[in-house]
């Protein structure tokens, strides 16, 4: 009778720990398959975003070609992978004189300063966004957006140059979104403003940028050196003295330029 028990005990010891390890096999499976594929299209959607911010960077350098040697037009693949590319809100930059009125921060004169508005495109998914705003390709994550590309601004000691790419919508279409490559086709459009209307002279010269960017747009001034950069969130605003501190010297010219390349974009 004792050996009887014996035998049956090994056989419920036997059948609880196949029981178990079968648990332990399948809780493991799908756990693996759980979360590794959720982290697979975790990896897979941050890929995506990272191919279309170097397309971007190829976007950027076709229309930088198309400012420096006037090309007429050029053309960017963009596959959009599940994202929305379209032309974003108006943003205003604007060159003019640090103001001697107490309790002002801008331009005394009207008439001596100059400025541009242009329309940024944009790039949007669940997974973040890629904007190209006047000549810079900004990343953009949770509202919070990093410059990708340098600062196109020169700005010597006699002479400041911000030349600005100002994009605007081109098509009769404002944006467009999907599992689709689209060409984003850019064409230079004459410039009706004159140069003497791009060109501000004076003393403490300071540029202003509006933009949902801006904050992109004040980290990249810091990292350049520019003096005196201040960031209002609640405005989407940055101000910097038009004067760059390099190694201890600071450029302050006292004119500044801003040539202008209108692009009229469309997505075929």
């Amino acid at each position: 009778m004792s050996d009887r028990l014996r035998v049956d005990d090994r056989g419920v010891s036997e059948t609880l720990g196949y029981i178990l390890v079968f648990s332990v096999v399948i809780t493991t499976i799908t756990t693996a398959t759980v979360f590794g594929f959720s982290g697979l299209e975790d990896r897979q959607a941050a890929e995506q975003v990272r191919n279309v911010e170097r397309a971007f960077d190829v976007l950027a350098d076709n229309f930088g070609d198309m400012s420096r040697y006037e090309d007429p037009s050029r053309a960017t693949e963009i596959r959009l992978a599940r994202g929305t590319i379209s032309v974003g809100d108006p943003v205003t930059i604007t060159i003019g004189q640090n103001s001697s009125t107490p309790g002002e921060d801008f331009v005394d004169d009207p008439s001596n300063v100059t400025n541009v508005t242009l329309q940024p495109l944009e790039f949007q998914s669940d997974s973040g966004g890629v904007v190209y705003e006047g000549g810079v390709v900004f990343r953009v994550d949770d509202d919070t957006s990093i410059a990708r590309s340098s600062l196109p601004f020169v700005v010597g000691r006699e002479t400041g140059l911000v030349p600005i790419v100002a994009t605007r919508q081109g098509g009769q279409t404002s944006g467009v979104g999907g599992d689709q490559t689209v060409l984003v086709v850019g064409e230079r459009r004459p410039n009706t403003r004159t140069l003497s209307n791009r060109t501000v002279e004076g003393e403490d010269l300071r540029l202003r940028i509006e933009s949902p960017r801006a904050d992109g747009w004040s980290r990249l001034l810091r990292e350049q050196g520019y003096e005196n950069v201040s960031y209002d969130p609640a405005t989407e605003t940055v101000i910097a003295d038009l004067a760059v501190d390099r190694d201890g010297t600071v450029s302050r010219p006292e004119q500044a330029r801003l040539p202008i390349t209108y692009i009229a974009v469309r997505f075929d």
